[in-house]
Order: structure tokens, then sequence, then C-alpha cells
């Protein structure tokens, strides 16, 4: 043989492969997978955060329109109750925190009214979007225990006794 034919097989062949190696595809599969669950963590995160949001809203709303109904409710007449605002149900009690006493006038002398200091323990509840909860609230009771005439010259009786 001749020494060129030796020098030929004696030469390493170099073969140029491109594309990706199985290691490279795994570990690039790895990288993509744990950015795919902190991405999936973030997301589920955030409707978390919306859906506590909502409910807080809701218990804003409830409370407002448990607030402005209870103005209206006395009490003195009434120490227990409930009602439906809308898609809420509202229970109420309430607890004299203070001895029923006379009112006194700016002129200090007594008023026409007995009144008290209520501690009124407010439950509201709709499902599913908000949970039963309780608020308390401080109301004032009051009672007219004093016929008078009113500005038609007309008697106003004091009304039955409990």
């Amino acid at each position: 043989m001749s020494t060129y034919g030796q020098k030929c097989l004696k030469t390493p062949v170099v073969i140029r492969v491109s594309g990706f190696t199985l290691l490279e595809a795994i570990v690039a599969l790895v990288i993509l997978t744990t950015a795919g669950f902190a991405l999936f963590s973030w997301i589920n995160a955030s409707f978390d955060a919306l859906n506590r949001i909502e409910t807080n809203n809701a218990r804003a709303a409830a409370e407002i329109n448990a607030l402005e109904y209870l103005k209206t409710v006395n009490p003195y007449d009434r120490p227990e109750g409930e009602e439906v605002l809308g898609d809420v149900a509202m229970r109420w009690r309430a607890r004299a925190v203070t001895d029923i006493k006379p009112n006194i006038t700016d002129a200090q002398t007594p008023g026409v009214f007995v009144v008290a200091l209520y501690d009124v323990e407010v439950t509201l509840e709709s499902q599913p979007k908000l949970p039963r909860y309780t608020f308390k609230v401080r109301q004032m009771g009051y009672n007219r225990t004093v016929a008078d005439d009113d500005v038609f010259g007309e008697r106003i009786g004091a009304p039955a006794k409990k």
C-alpha cells in the first residue's frame, strides 16, 4: 500500500451533526415545565385574590344595606327580627347595655321619651357568594311615654305598655 493510503486511513473523520441532542431536549423541557408551574401558581394566586376581593365587596355592600335598614329599626320596640335585603338574609338581636332612663331636654327637664343604648348583633348570609358572618353595632332605642299635643292641637297618646 502506498503511504498515501495509510495516511488517509489514520486521519480521523469529523462528522458535523446539527440540531439538539436528547440531553439538551430534556433540559429544555425541564426549564419549560418549571416556568409553566410558576406561571400556573401565579395565575391561581391571582384568581384567589380576585375571589377574596369579590367576597369583601359583597360583604361591604351587604353591611351598608343592613346598617341603612337598621336606622329604621327601634331596638326598644323590635329587639330581634329577620329581614331579606335583596339576596341577603339579615337577622338581628338587640341587648340593652344601659338601663332604660328618661331623656333630658336641653333645659335639663325630663323629656317625653325613655331611652337606652343597645348592642345590636347582626348576622348576614347569602349563599354562595357571602358566607354567614356577624358584626355588632350600637344603637339607641326609645319609647314615647308621655301624652302630648302635636302642632295641630290633636292629642298624641303614649304607646301601649309592653
